[in-house]
């Protein structure tokens, strides 16, 4: 008796559904560890053009020359011979990585922990202050609607506001501490993460070749395309959000220094980090900065501040990052909310970082397949403009 085709293929979905619940399950055992191995080689994957950079030479020849022109001394053409061996590269740049993350820590804590705590101690009164608020708001959308208070119940009564309120005067403070907690403890897994990191760069070569060995020649041109555009989409996608990140923090600090705000360095690093996260990252980094003067009543200050801010990430984000980014990743907007939506159901806060990077990598190869396989198809047609069928060129 023969068996049909679509139960066969049940069959092997179901195996497949079977199979790949187990290896979830065999992931979880080593997840910590495959997290640290996956952000060691991700380390690596952004500072290895810069070593590279470093390796080749880091004065081009033609820049020099041009300079040699405009009047610059001829000794400058020595520089183009100029090279930082690779290993001596990735261990200077590593260095300072570590140097700048030491000084970093040394000049940051000290102005850190104090405004966090000063600030958690401003926003608990009006944590406390928030349900008589609400509730008002609530009276006064009742009076304007003419309708009584007990058609709003669908809102929070206000003992409800003030089970919140208190919860959330509570949470500020062990949330400061648990967060440094968490830093504290994650600072040896830092290190080792470094380590790994800079191991992994020494090796990035050798590594390179026995891949590109296992792989017969004839591919090894789309294997080359390949890496291309995964470079170009998701290497490029995340050092350009690095470099977002650094200029939002950076121009945070100097406006809230322009204007006297208090917190500047607190706030500036919130922002920094706030806007990595895709989408809804930047209008909420956008509101940090202007609160700390609203919490102190300068409603005018805190109004231009926002006003400056706006403007900003106008410019940033509709002038500069196409210019950072370019067509990093390609994927339209629908696609974008669902990778995010998608990361965020099976990876959780990872996937909700590295969604977009990851999708448009695969939309990039994904393309880059179909072109292939559309311009084989086409070559393998007779050409419009052979003799066969080009009636000109068969008079000529």
């Amino acid at each position: 008796m023969r068996v049909p085709r679509w139960v066969l293929f049940l069959i092997s979905f179901a195996a497949l559904i079977y199979i790949t619940e187990r290896l979830w399950q065999l992931f979880g055992l080593f997840a910590d560890l495959v997290r640290m191995l996956a952000l060691a080689w991700l380390l690596a994957y952004v500072l290895h053009p810069l070593v590279a950079w470093l390796d080749h030479g880091p004065f081009p020849e033609p820049w020099l020359e041009s300079l040699i022109r405009r009047g610059a001394p001829l000794w400058l053409r020595f520089l183009a011979r100029f090279r930082i061996p690779y290993a001596v590269g990735a261990t200077l740049v590593y260095t300072g990585l570590l140097t700048a993350i030491l000084i970093g820590l040394l000049l940051g804590l000290p102005l850190l922990v104090p405004q966090a705590l000063e600030f958690a101690a401003l926003l608990t009164p009006y944590l406390q202050k928030a349900p008589e608020i609400l509730v008002e708001l609530q009276r006064d959308l009742a009076a304007r609607l003419n309708v009584p208070m007990e058609a709003l119940a669908i809102l929070p009564s206000r003992e409800t506001w003030q089970d919140l309120a208190r919860l959330g005067a509570g949470w500020v403070l062990p949330i400061l501490v648990e967060t440094a907690r968490r830093i504290g403890g994650g600072l040896v897994e830092f290190l080792l993460i470094v380590a790994l990191s800079y191991y992994t760069m020494l090796d990035w070569r050798n590594l390179s070749r026995q891949l590109l060995s296992l792989i017969p020649p004839a591919y090894h041109d789309e294997l080359r395309a390949t890496a291309a555009i995964l470079d170009r989409t998701f290497g490029g996608f995340l050092r350009g959000q690095l470099l977002i990140a650094l200029t939002n923090g950076l121009v945070t600090f100097a406006v809230m220094i322009a204007f006297g705000a208090p917190f500047a360095v607190l706030i500036a690093l919130l922002s920094a980090l706030i806007i990595l996260i895709p989408i809804i990252g930047a209008p909420i980094a956008l509101w940090w900065p202007p609160l700390t003067l609203w919490l102190q009543g300068e409603w005018t200050a805190g109004l231009w501040m926002w006003i400056i801010l706006m403007i900003y990430q106008q410019v940033l984000f509709h002038f500069l990052v196409p210019r950072m980014l370019g067509e990093a990743t390609g994927l339209p907007p629908l696609l974008t909310l669902i990778a995010v939506l998608v990361g965020v159901r099976l990876f959780g806060f990872w996937g909700f970082v590295f969604a977009i990077p990851v999708a448009g990598a695969g939309y990039s190869l994904a393309f880059l397949l179909l072109s292939s396989r559309g311009s084989s198809t086409r070559a393998s047609e007779p050409s419009a403009g052979s003799p066969s069928t080009d009636p000109i060129e068969d008079h000529r």
